[in-house]
């Protein structure tokens, strides 16, 4: 036994019967445990049995029993002992782990199997859901059902309306089951019916509303970004405010202010006009070719002669000064013209037309502006905005996909507007990563760079300043000025390079300037006595440029030279205007104060132009070459825009080294020319 716990500790393996726990702390009050009663009954058992065994041996008689109920009664009692040794030994463990009897060696090595096993589901609630369509004959119980439940959820939320309190538990969601049913399919019916062209053109022109005009290179001029009122949608509200009664005058002007009746009067007057004109369009298209007569071959084959196609002019531009004009980049059948005086006693409100190739007659839209237009340009790369300068300083940026005519930006006292007139604008591509920069040239003497990225912000490039036109003479006193301040005429930035532009003024000279100097010019080019009215690089030829001014000439420069390399001079009058040809580069046009459209090429005459056009008592105010045929546009202080198909020059697609060799020979074959002159 333990001394502390008096617990027997005795092995199991050295007892014959299993050991029993003693009671009542080792003292022994006369009670005995169920087993030692057990074990004592079964040695009286034995005893007996001996001593009736003994009994019989010594000479009584009884009654003889079979071998075979003996063999049998040995086995059963073999056996309920057996069955009583397992129970005692099963109570043993049991007692043993009651009274956290310490682990035995022996039992520490045992095997304990333990198993877990899940619970029984129980459902304490179960509602299965039921779906009915609304013909159900059931429907209106099962809404009665559901709105019993409803009523019953909204008196368990009110307080105290039913003794019901809120517990959570996990439920078991039932797994879903799809269930295909076979259905009698929907019948088919094949209609087939007869279209018109006309109804296959509305119907594509339904599916294309909402597109942006601006994609696509057929028309720049978009339809208006906002939803326009349908003749049905007038008609409704017409009859909702006449009570259902529509009055015949009122149809009839709701049909002629609808959107979709306008562009079809505007489709057939395109077809009408398209018809008049389809012979000078053949010629416009280079379709059809013009034979010169024999006679105006006068210089090497190569005079040519200017045929009048059609005139852009309409009763909004009659008697109109056309100040301006620009072809559209994306679309260059789109030419917009600006309308406005040059002259202050002359001065009242502009005009903006765009005129398309597809109906000469009238213009495809009509901007109004409160003062005189001087300048405008398409953008190069949003090809939908167009810059226009104003008489009175104004920049405006307009969005030509949209009807109104007002512009999208415009220029403010406040944000820096121009304080007299702007005589050119110009974009300026930045880069890819950057957008584009427009810029303006102005009299008040700014050379002024817009960003659209906030409204119409403004930076000063330069301000131009006045320099001396001679050179001074020894011992003379400085030249005075009553203003430091020169006033811009015209500006053109190099095709190579953006960062590098040309400045002319009113004073004759020309500026060279960088975008990264705003106090002094690179270069000036001293050489005119009137006002330079216009400059422009070569396309070809990066280093050199044209301008035109009031002392009647047209000079060509080369930057590396303060001098005109090369002096033109067709009239006694001013030139307002030139432009280079955009196939050759020794070709350009020019047009005078006298009346004279002229067409020169430096190749071939260098004293006179091969081409010369008067078209008085009209005064050419400028002129620009079609980029994609061999056309010349030239406006006049009428208000008429005349289009001339140049035949008889050269047209021939050289290479880009090839027009740089044709410009240098043409300049050195004039000055071969100024030699011989000389000797």
């Amino acid at each position: 036994r333990d001394p502390d716990t008096q617990l027997d500790v005795t092995p199991v393996s050295l007892l014959e019967v299993q050991p029993t726990v003693m009671q009542g702390g080792g003292h022994d009050d006369g009670r005995k445990s169920p087993q030692s009663r057990e074990s004592s009954s079964n040695m009286m058992d034995s005893q007996s049995s001996a001593g009736f065994k003994s009994g019989w041996s010594s000479g009584t008689e009884t009654p003889q029993k079979d071998d075979s109920d003996m063999s049998d009664r040995d086995e059963e009692e073999e056996e309920e002992r057996r069955k009583k040794e397992e129970e005692k030994k099963k109570k043993m463990v049991a007692v043993t782990l009651v009274q956290d009897e310490p682990p035995k060696p022996a039992d520490i090595k045992k095997e304990v199997q333990v198993i877990l096993s899940e619970t029984s589901t129980r459902f304490f609630l179960d509602i299965p859901s039921t779906c009915a369509a609304d013909d159900d004959p059931d429907v209106e119980r099962i809404k009665a059902a559901n709105k019993v439940y409803t009523d019953a959820v909204e008196l368990r939320i009110k307080e105290g309306a039913d003794k019901l309190a809120d517990r959570n538990i996990q439920t078991l969601n039932s797994a879903n089951k799809n269930k295909e049913a076979q259905a009698t399919p929907a019948p088919s019916h094949d209609i087939g019916v007869d279209v018109t062209n006309y109804e296959i053109h509305d119907a594509i022109l339904a599916l294309r509303e909402g597109e942006d005009a601006a994609g696509g290179a057929d028309d720049i001029l978009g339809a208006n970004t906002k939803k326009k009122t349908t003749t049905t949608d007038q008609l409704n509200d017409m009859a909702q405010l006449s009570g259902g009664r529509l009055d015949a005058a009122k149809v009839g002007e709701a049909t002629l202010v609808s959107a979709k009746f306008r562009h079809a009067l505007k489709s057939m007057e395109r077809i009408v006009v398209q018809n008049i004109y389809h012979e000078q369009q053949m010629m416009y298209r280079n379709m059809v070719g013009v034979q010169v007569p024999a006679e105006q071959s006068l210089v090497n084959g190569q005079r040519g002669r200017m045929d009048v196609l059609w005139t852009y002019e309409c009763d909004l531009s009659r008697g109109r000064n056309v100040s301006c004009m620009a072809w559209n980049n994306l679309n260059p059948d789109l030419l917009a013209v600006g309308y406005g005086e040059f002259d202050f006693s002359k001065q009242g409100d502009g005009l903006v037309l765009f005129w398309s190739l597809k109906n000469p007659e009238y213009p495809e839209r009509v901007y109004r502006t409160e003062c005189s237009v001087t300048s405008l340009a398409f953008a190069q790369k949003s090809y939908n905005l167009l810059a226009v300068g104003l008489y009175d300083g104004t920049v405006a940026v307009y969005d030509v996909r949209k009807e109104e005519d007002k512009p999208v930006l415009e220029s403010s006292y406040n944000g820096g507007k121009h304080s007299d007139s702007v005589w050119e604008v110009r974009w300026v591509d930045k880069g890819a990563e950057r957008a584009e920069a427009l810029v303006s040239v102005s009299s008040d003497g700014r050379v002024t760079q817009w960003s659209m990225s906030k409204g119409l912000e403004c930076t000063d490039l330069i301000k131009l300043k006045r320099v001396s036109t001679h050179k001074k003479a020894v011992n003379t006193k400085n030249e005075a000025f009553i203003s430091r301040m020169a006033s811009g005429m015209c500006a053109d930035f190099n095709p190579k390079d953006a960062s590098i532009y040309l400045c002319g003024t009113e004073e004759g000279s020309i500026h060279r300037c960088s975008v990264s100097y705003n106090e002094q010019y690179l270069d000036s080019y001293l050489g005119h006595s009137g006002p330079v009215y216009k400059v422009v690089w070569s396309p070809f030829q990066p280093t050199s440029f044209l301008s035109c001014s009031a002392d009647w000439s047209i000079r060509l420069w080369w930057q590396e030279s303060e001098t005109a390399a090369l002096t033109m001079q067709s009239s006694a009058d001013y030139v307002s205007d030139i432009q280079w040809s955009p196939n050759v580069s020794t070709i350009f046009a020019s047009v005078t104060g006298d009346g004279h459209v002229c067409i020169w090429d430096m190749s071939i005459s260098t004293l006179d132009p091969i081409v010369n056009e008067k078209i008085l008592p009209r005064k050419p105010t400028c002129i620009r070459f079609s980029p994609n045929s061999d056309v010349v546009v030239a406006g006049d202080d009428s208000g008429r825009v005349t289009v001339y198909r140049v035949s008889g020059i050269d047209n021939t697609k050289y290479t880009h080294e090839e027009q740089v060799a044709r410009l240098d020979r043409a300049l050195a074959a004039k000055d071969a020319d100024a030699a011989e002159g000389a000797q």
